[in-house]
């Protein structure tokens, strides 16, 4: 945030135009943060439990980095990368998660992106919403699996359920197997 800020500052002063910040939304943003994360911010044991319990799992970080490395669920439907502000291109394979439990996560503690998508989402009515604030950092330190490679998944393929004939196998899943899930599905 800061560096935006120093950057609107440049192209201002660049441009020999004022530049006034909005003190207000710079303060509104700040006590939304810290709100968030006293209320939202959920452990590392909490995220396992959200995980294993069916929560969708969004990377909130820009699409170079999901790509270079992301969380590893082996579940259905796989870890979604919607950065902050893209909300819009994603919202047709967002709205049907809508009810679900949704955990989001940036890079580290230092990252706002959750908390910013985790508003942007609020605003789209989603509410059932949780924050892994350690984000890329601590999953890394926590060794849990990982996984390289864009988010490809658009919301169109549904796992297979062995009750349902017509069901239809997510291509994505670990080992090919229907509903996305490779072994126990849960996290180490």
């Amino acid at each position: 945030m800061i560096l935006a800020l120093a950057a609107g500052a440049g192209y201002l002063r660049a441009r020999e135009l004022p530049w006034v910040p909005d003190l207000h939304a710079i303060e509104q943003k700040k006590e939304l943060h810290q709100t968030l994360r006293q209320t939202a911010g959920i452990t590392l044991e909490q995220f396992r439990e959200l995980i294993d319990q069916g929560a969708v799992v969004i990377d909130a970080r820009p699409q170079e980095a999901f790509e270079q490395g992301h969380l590893d669920t082996g579940s259905y439907p796989p870890v979604l990368n919607v950065p902050p502000g893209s909300i819009d291109a994603n919202i047709d394979r967002l709205l049907p998660l809508q009810g679900y439990p949704i955990v989001l996560y940036c890079t580290s503690n230092n990252c706002d992106y959750a908390e910013d998508l985790y508003a942007e989402l609020e605003h789209y009515g989603f509410f059932d919403m949780k924050i892994y604030f350690p984000g890329w950092e601590g999953i890394e330190a926590a060794h849990l699996p990982t996984a390289t490679g864009p988010d490809t998944w658009t919301g169109l393929d549904e796992p297979a359920d062995s009750d349902d004939p017509n069901a239809v196998a997510d291509p994505n899943a670990p080992g090919g197997e229907p509903g996305g899930t490779s072994g126990d599905g849960g996290l180490p």
